[in-house]
């Protein structure tokens, strides 16, 4: 059994936590939400994933497994004991969808005070939208939608129908402490030492998993049409998925030899990013809302080169911060990997731009103190 929280107290739902830019904003309020009086307590109907492992690991109360297969209507029973007497406690609920209405009623059932829902993706691969039917059941019961950007949220009130005043926007935030550049060339020289990127290449990281809609195939065209003219490029790509065998054979059908590595998971992605030249971002349209992997790229005052997805117009300015290609555009994708490696004076502004803009606006803190207040406000009311 869980022992009763202090309260007033978050109860966090998810299906499960694995690797991915979500599951990390939930670790980040795990670590954050306590500082402003919130204790969390975290739930997965199923194993608690990478993510949820470190959360219980770092002492954070995580009960998994509560469900033997989905829908299990036994589930809702199991978190109802859980929260129950759970007057001054709001849940927050990531948009699993078994999570999303096991928790409805659950929460119900159990006196909780409020319930949130955040919604981090758009649903279009390969679907019709966000919200599954059993999502529409119990959607009512959210008394607020947390969208990640402007374009997100018009999104969730155009396609999906949802009430505007019932949305709050909250962008996704970073660790600028964590995911920093190095702080003089002797540190940044040798963390390419470590990583084995020789001095006279130029790095470019794709942190993403090896999926279809991220489309990684478009960084290995761009990297077959830039070995065409250039020798001096390397490309690093971190991530596991279904795809792995399927684009290491593209690669080698490429041709693309030793300038392609590929990483696999990664626990260093902000020492591999510090270590590199330029990030970029090569996902289909339909996939990416607020990808966290560009903040972080930012924060450690490497430019960006990213598909016109999400909200990534929201996240930096074009030319300024980063750069905006059309996607599945390959020639203007490697021209500008070109550009930037041409250009070291134009690459170090520009990370030195996109980072001042991710302190400024993007902080974890910031992220975490608008959950705090939301969640505040809904226990007040």
């Amino acid at each position: 059994m869980v022992s009763r929280e202090q309260s007033p107290r978050v109860e966090i739902l998810a299906s499960t936590l694995v690797t991915g830019g979500a599951e990390r904003v939930i670790a980040a309020l795990v670590r954050g939400l306590p500082r402003q009086g919130l204790p969390v307590r975290v739930f997965c109907l199923h194993g608690p994933g990478e993510v949820g492992t470190e959360i219980a690991s770092s002492g954070t109360p995580l009960i998994s497994n509560l469900a033997r297969f989905r829908y299990d209507p036994f589930a809702c029973i199991r978190l109802a004991r859980a929260w129950r007497n759970g007057g001054d406690a709001v849940l927050l609920t990531l948009d699993h969808h078994d999570a999303v209405f096991a928790g409805a009623i659950a929460s119900r059932w159990a006196g909780v005070r409020g319930r949130v829902l955040a919604v981090h993706s758009t649903g279009l691969w390969g679907k019709a939208g966000s919200f599954s039917w059993s999502d529409r059941v119990v959607l009512g019961s959210y008394e607020r939608i947390v969208a990640l950007a402007r374009v997100h949220a018009d999104y969730l009130v155009d396609r999906e129908r949802v009430k505007r005043e019932l949305v709050s926007i909250i962008p996704n935030g970073v660790d600028t402490d964590v995911f920093r550049p190095a702080r003089s060339t002797e540190e940044r020289e040798g963390l390419r030492r470590e990583l084995s990127i020789p001095p006279e290449r130029f790095a470019v990281a794709m942190v993403a998993a090896l999926r279809p809609e991220k489309n990684h195939g478009m960084l290995l065209d761009a990297a077959a049409c830039i070995a065409e003219r250039r020798r001096d490029f390397l490309f690093l790509i971190v991530g596991e998925g279904n795809e792995a065998e399927k684009l290491q054979r593209r690669a080698r059908d490429l041709s693309l030899g030793d300038s392609v590595r590929f990483l696999g998971r990664r626990s260093d992605v902000s020492r591999i990013l510090a270590a590199s030249d330029a990030s970029v971002l090569c996902s289909w349209p339909v996939v990416e809302t607020f990808p966290l992997v560009v903040l972080e790229s930012m924060a450690c005052c490497v430019p960006v080169v990213a598909t016109d997805v999400g909200a990534v117009r929201e996240m930096f300015v074009d030319g300024r911060e980063g750069f905006i290609v059309p996607p599945g555009d390959v020639s203007a994708f490697a021209e500008a990997l070109m550009g930037l490696a041409r250009r070291p004076e134009i690459r170090r502004e520009t990370g030195l731009r996109a980072r001042e803009r991710v302190v400024r606006e993007f902080g974890i803190d910031n992220m975490i103190n608008k959950y705090a207040v939301l969640i505040k406000e809904i226990i007040k009311r």
